[in-house]
């Protein structure tokens, strides 16, 4: 299987970094699709015709490590779970192949748009407690009266993944699938989920006529809600309100 998925990349037209940056959509709608890793090669040959894929030096797959912050009572992961809106994420992702690495704050408005701000760090580097430069840029990105969030925060967990990247620059899409996710708890506990595709739709609008959209409909496979960060902590954390979360715990078990 993992042959034939690298066969079926190479089907796909190149595009670069520097034009990928012309579909950024720092500011976006995201549609989320769950399904077996098997699925992907199939998937990969229906949009083989109408999208390009990310390729730097020889790479068509990337490795993101990622850093999440949270307050000591999980105050960003009981936001997601209750379904608060105007929530947020912070964190600080590398990206392995180029060793760039950016501090970032996502805030889901009550709209259900996704903002994503970033600050690249220029050592290649974690913060692994956050600078006053760090600080002082999330402070100034989040909404009025949430700033002193940021001088709560710690790092909480670390998530592993590979990231294929498929832009449709006509339509302004990304399509993005991570595969091999992989957490590291604040313990230092390796936990694995095996044989997950998480993919994601960014677009600047909700649409219901993407080729992804309507081919994975025609398999079964429906929008779902999953964030990574919070799935994380739901697996490794004791502790914590889970209770939204465990039909999709118990799906992600079925794939394994």
């Amino acid at each position: 299987m993992i042959r034939r998925i690298e066969h079926t990349l190479t089907c796909f037209h190149p595009t670069t970094l520097e034009d990928l940056n012309a579909v950024k959509l720092l500011r976006r709608y995201d549609t989320k699709f769950v399904f077996h890793r098997d699925d992907i090669a199939a998937i990969f040959d229906v949009l083989s015709g109408g999208y390009e894929i990310l390729e730097i030096g020889d790479n068509r797959s990337f490795t993101y490590e990622t850093l999440y912050y949270d307050t000591d009572d999980y105050l960003f992961y009981h936001q997601h779970h209750n379904r608060k809106l105007n929530r947020y994420k912070i964190r600080c992702r590398r990206y392995r192949q180029s060793n760039q690495c950016y501090f970032e704050v996502k805030l889901k408005n009550n709209r259900r748009e996704t903002i994503k701000s970033r600050l690249p760090l220029g050592n290649g580097a974690f913060d692994s407690t956050l600078s006053e430069e760090s600080k002082l840029f999330a402070k100034e990105r989040m909404l009025s009266g949430d700033g002193w969030i940021v001088e709560k925060v710690t790092p909480k967990l670390k998530v592993f993944y590979n990231r294929i990247t498929l832009a449709n620059h006509t339509n302004k899409e990304r399509l993005t699938f991570d595969t091999d996710l992989t957490y590291i708890d604040r313990r230092g506990t390796l936990h694995r989920i095996n044989n997950v595709t998480i993919a994601e739709l960014k677009s600047e609008q909700i649409s219901l006529n993407s080729r992804l959209y309507q081919h994975l409909k025609g398999l079964g496979i429906l929008p779902s809600t999953f964030s990574k960060y919070c799935m994380g902590i739901a697996v490794t954390e004791q502790n914590v309100k889970c209770n939204r979360f465990k039909k999709k715990i118990m799906g992600l078990k079925r794939f394994s």
